[in-house]
C-alpha cells in the first residue's frame, strides 16, 4: 500500500513538473521545435482545459489556468497522500 502511496505521489509531482516546463515553453517559445513539446502539450491540455471552464479569465491577457491546476494538484496531493499514508 506504501509503494501506490509514493507513485501516486510521484506522479502528481510528475504532472505538476510538466505543467510548469508548459507554462515556461508558452511563454519563451509558444511555437518550440523542441522534440517533446507536442507531446508536453498533448499531456497537460485537457486538465489545464478544465481548468480554465471552471475558472474563467475574461481577456486578462495572462493565462493563470497553469497556476491554479499547480494549486488544485498540490491541494489533492496533500489530502490524499496524507489519508492514504495514514491508512498504510
Amino acid at each position: 500500500m506504501f509503494f501506490l502511496v509514493k507513485m501516486f505521489d510521484m506522479l502528481i509531482t510528475i504532472y505538476i513538473w510538466m505543467i510548469i516546463i508548459r507554462a515556461l515553453l508558452s511563454w519563451v517559445s509558444p511555437y518550440s521545435r523542441i522534440p517533446l513539446a507536442p507531446l508536453l502539450f498533448r499531456l497537460t491540455d485537457p486538465f489545464l482545459e478544465r481548468v480554465r471552464g471552471l475558472f474563467p479569465m475574461p481577456r486578462m491577457g495572462i493565462d493563470l489556468s497553469p497556476i491554479i491546476a499547480i494549486l488544485v494538484l498540490m491541494l489533492i496531493r496533500y489530502i490524499v497522500v496524507a489519508a492514504l499514508t495514514s491508512i498504510a
